[in-house]
């Protein structure tokens, strides 16, 4: 359980932040909007909170607010966890990409006929996959091996490969073998994916 739990959120994170990182970068560096210079400093400061007090902050929004409490414990709180929990470099990195593509392909797109979801995911997404391999890797690996930001948010029913290997090595169970072998199967999953994604930015 705990495998398929680790593999959902990492598959979840590996897959949905390159997409999300690489909208909000569009938006700050695209838009007009009035608001892009507040999302870019949220984005920022976001980077100077640890995991753990994360995690505590959406415990305290998930209990405190009424129609969220069914979220606590569930795979759904952790999924939003490790999705945002990267948005810093990701976001960051597609900024940079974007400045660096300049604006013509889309603005070719839109003379075309093309309107903006069209050019976003024909000609924009292509040109940034490498990308978004990279960004995809990146997350995959931290989700799968994520501690402190869902230590507080997880259950006995969405307990992840990495809180398990916590449980084993704590002072009152002290299965330190039982948390090695944990570890080295975590390593696995991500060695695994890290060569996938290798040859998919090579093409």
């Amino acid at each position: 359980k705990a495998t398929r739990t680790t593999l959902v959120l990492a598959v979840t994170a590996g897959v949905g932040s390159p997409l999300l990182f690489s909208v909000i970068a569009y938006l700050i560096v695209r838009t007009k909007w009035r608001g892009r210079s507040i999302l870019d400093s949220v984005i920022w400061v976001s980077a100077a909170f640890p995991g753990i007090i994360s995690g505590l902050g959406l415990l305290m929004l998930f209990l405190g607010t009424l129609g969220l409490t069914w979220l606590y414990g569930s795979i759904w709180a952790l999924i939003l966890v490790v999705i945002i929990s990267g948005n810093t470099t990701g976001t960051n990195v597609f900024k940079g990409i974007l400045v660096q593509l300049g604006s013509d392909l889309e603005e070719a797109g839109r003379v075309s006929g093309a309107g903006w979801l069209r050019t976003y995911f024909r000609i924009v997404i292509p040109v940034l996959m490498p990308t978004m391999v990279l960004i995809g890797a990146l997350n995959f690996i931290s989700a799968a091996s994520t501690t402190a930001s869902i230590v507080l948010l997880a259950s006995r029913d969405t307990l992840t490969l990495s809180l398990l290997a916590l449980e084993r090595a704590s002072a009152g169970i002290n299965r330190v073998e039982e948390a090695g072998i944990i570890t080295l199967v975590i390593m696995f999953l991500t060695l695994g994916l890290a060569l996938i994604a290798r040859q998919f930015g090579l093409r």
